[in-house]
């Protein structure tokens, strides 16, 4: 027990100190999208929310031509790319695709104008294809298999019925460690595949298992491959304090792949989602990984012979779905935000079905301890075919949750849904003069009550502190004549204007005034588009 608490408190540490984030979003872009520049820019400065991995960037330029594969630099939250030497006057597409945080990909197009605005001539891009999404569902249900009823299986042979081995069991969790780490190393490539937004026929090239390794899926397959060799290992050995240790390392090391990515563990506070994905795991894990090995138990030794083990295993399982439970609770209130949005989502019509099919695990369960557990112990061991069938149900239960659960890949919880309509509504511009530069920032960037937010910094990316600033936009093709407003200071290098109303959508003049100082005032130009 010592040893038991002494790993998941290291687990636990370590869970803690990973840095996690949710969904990745533009938050700006030099030049801006929709933005009309004089002449062509060398590069492209992409700013997102969280910090992102590059996978690829492609331009459609003004006559129709598709540059592929740009040179990209990515750095915490910017991206840099790199153009192509002499593009042609006007409209342009740069398409990015990043990876955010929580290994999902993101990605989108930011259109600009050298000289004058045109018709857009985007080139053909390759959609998402089902198959790879197939793919990767159910390369994650066996991957949950392996994890949890493989190495959940080992773990329940070593520490709940040692003195009861079977060669069956044995047979059955070694298929299921197998494979679990077989649709591991799979799972990695269609990770890398669906980042790069491709399809099945792709996966010869290198280039997916690079991407698969960036996105934060890599950390998550290295534990559960090493979970895999613990469990192989642990199963094998014969000395049974080894046995334990590894079988134990291994139950440790479900819970930390599952909670190294995915959008439960990257929801903040970290602090709180993190420790509950990796306690729901490994709740989930004792609780699974006995199934096999007490059916198999049940059926060939006598049922006075099962039952210490099986009570042994009912004892422990009380402790683990009570804080599987709560975990799984936690994690819910967390991801679901709001009681309408498990109506109004995918996810929360999912979250309903898996807690409908968990309410029916747990009144299984409960019959099990309550009745077909004590009959074990009458005379002719009444309670050995009905508790067979039981948990064969519940193994069926468990194959129907775990589908279930793989379906979240590709349904954003609501609480990420929430805070997208806030990121995707604002609109940006960078704006340079000869010593100074500014990014200014419209909450929402559509024709409303507007807020403006603006940093001033050195061209060299020092931080100032001007005296006043002042925002001026107009729009004289509409007849708007300039509107000027004074910043008032927000922070230690922000400053902020509120109640700009800007009446109508299109492209308008921007212009920030600063005043460096007593003796000094610089003006920095630029257009911004507002959204209808």
């Amino acid at each position: 027990m010592r040893m038991l608490v002494t790993i998941i408190w290291f687990a636990l540490a370590v869970l803690y100190g990973e840095r996690a984030s949710a969904h990745a979003a533009l938050v700006s872009s030099n030049p801006a999208d929709g933005a009309v520049v004089e002449t062509a820019p060398s590069n492209v400065e992409l700013r997102f929310n969280e910090p992102i991995a590059p996978l690829m960037a492609n331009l459609a330029d003004a006559q129709g031509h598709v540059h592929r594969e740009l040179p990209v630099a990515g750095h915490d939250t910017l991206l840099d790319i790199r153009l192509p030497a002499d593009l042609p006057a006007g409209s342009h597409v740069l398409s990015y695709r990043v990876v955010s945080g929580d290994g999902h990909p993101i990605s989108g197009s930011v259109v600009f104008s050298i000289g004058t605005s045109t018709t857009v001539k985007t080139g053909s891009e390759a959609g998402q294809s089902w198959d790879v999404h197939v793919a990767l569902w159910l390369s994650r249900m066996l991957i949950y298999l392996g994890l949890f009823a493989g190495v959940g299986g080992v773990f329940f042979q070593r520490w709940i019925a040692p003195t009861l081995p079977s060669r069956k069991t044995a047979r059955i969790l070694t298929i299921l460690l197998v494979v679990g780490t077989g649709a591991a190393l799979a799972s990695l490539a269609f990770q890398g595949l669906d980042a790069l937004g491709l399809s099945l026929p792709d996966l010869g090239s290198s280039l997916i298992w690079s991407a698969g390794w960036q996105t934060s899926f890599g950390p998550t397959i290295t534990a559960a491959l090493t979970a895999f060799a613990l469990a192989s290992a642990g199963k094998r050995v014969r000395a049974e304090p080894w046995g334990r240790g590894l079988s134990l390392m291994a139950l440790i090391g479900v819970g930390m792949s599952i909670a190294l990515s995915g959008h439960a563990s990257s929801a903040p506070p970290q602090w709180l989602t993190r420790p509950a994905v990796f306690l729901h795991s490994i709740g989930v894990a004792y609780w699974v990984g006995a199934l096999i090995p007490l059916m198999q138990l049940l059926r060939q030794v006598p049922p006075l012979l099962a039952l210490p083990v099986v009570r042994r295993f009912s004892s422990g399982a009380l402790v683990a779905v009570g804080i599987m439970s709560l975990a799984g609770l936690v994690l819910a209130v967390v991801q679901v935000a709001a009681p309408a949005n498990l109506i109004g989502t995918a996810y929360g019509r999912i979250l309903i079905a898996k807690t409908l099919l968990v309410a029916g695990l747990l009144g299984l369960a409960g019959m099990n301890r309550l009745w077909l557990t004590p009959a074990l112990a009458s005379p002719e061991g009444s309670g050995r075919k009905w508790l067979i069938r039981s948990i064969a149900a519940e193994i069926v239960l468990v194959a129907a949750i775990l589908a279930l659960a793989g379906l979240w890949r590709f349904t954003p919880p609501p609480r990420v849904l929430a805070s997208a309509p806030e990121i995707s509504s604002s609109t940006s511009v960078h704006l340079h003069a000869s010593k100074l530069m500014a990014q200014v920032t419209l909450f929402p960037g559509h024709r409303a009550a507007t807020r403006a937010t603006i940093t001033v910094a050195s061209m060299h990316g020092e931080t100032m502190n001007p005296k006043e600033i002042s925002l001026i936009l107009a729009k004289p093709d509409s007849g708007i004549e300039p509107i000027e407003r004074s910043a008032v200071k927000a922070g230690r290098n922000e400053w902020s204007v509120d109640g700009l109303v800007l009446p109508l959508s299109g492209t308008w003049q921007i212009k920030v005034e600063v005043l460096v100082n007593d003796f000094e005032k610089a003006s920095l130009e630029g257009l911004i588009t507002i959204k209808p």
